[in-house]
């Protein structure tokens, strides 16, 4: 059975992989319309690619008024600024990843306050999963993943990273006003 001709633009996440072989029986990887998007699927056997987003979690720390941000120190966006956020192992919740890597990328320790958030959309690979925290402890500094940690004035920040880090930030502060 054909599957039916989708009207859609493609972007990268539905065709391309790293892989061109099947993991599970070593047959060539091909394109096909499954499920009314184009997948990689195995020629011989049963297996579908399917290329998901990576759960990711971070924390909006704040101390004194101040907003804690670290300096990347990997690409993407090498050098600019943006909150402490890293994947989710399995085996760990959103929340522990949010705290280690607060303390991980900016030698912070935070407890977390409240979910703000869990953003995505279709152009990227991640689902951000953001949480509002205070710092209890330590002095931000810079970890072999960020080259600076600073707190920041709320109206002074640098230029971020990321363009869905402007939106996170401003739904913070929409929330900080009530």
């Amino acid at each position: 059975m054909t599957a039916p001709h989708v009207e859609k633009s493609l972007t990268h996440d539905d065709a391309e992989s790293p892989f061109q072989y099947c993991p599970k029986c070593a047959a060539r990887l091909g394109n096909r319309y499954i499920e009314q998007r184009l997948r990689q699927a195995c020629s011989e056997c049963d297996f579908i690619y399917y290329r998901d987003p990576k759960p990711v979690a971070g924390t909006l720390a704040l101390k004194d008024g101040k907003i804690l941000l670290i300096q990347r120190g990997n690409e993407p966006k090498h050098g600019f600024w943006s909150f402490p956020t890293g994947y989710i192992d399995i085996g760990d919740t959103p929340e522990e990843t949010a705290i280690r890597e607060a303390k991980e990328e900016s030698n912070v320790d935070v407890d977390l306050v409240r979910l703000l958030g869990v953003y995505s959309d279709t152009d990227r690979t991640v689902v951000l999963i953001v949480y509002v925290g205070r710092i209890v402890s330590g002095v931000p500094k810079g970890s072999a993943e960020a080259l600076d940690a600073r707190l920041f004035d709320i109206k002074s920040l640098p230029e971020l990273a990321f363009d869905h880090d402007y939106q996170i930030l401003e739904d913070l502060f929409n929330t900080l006003k009530k």
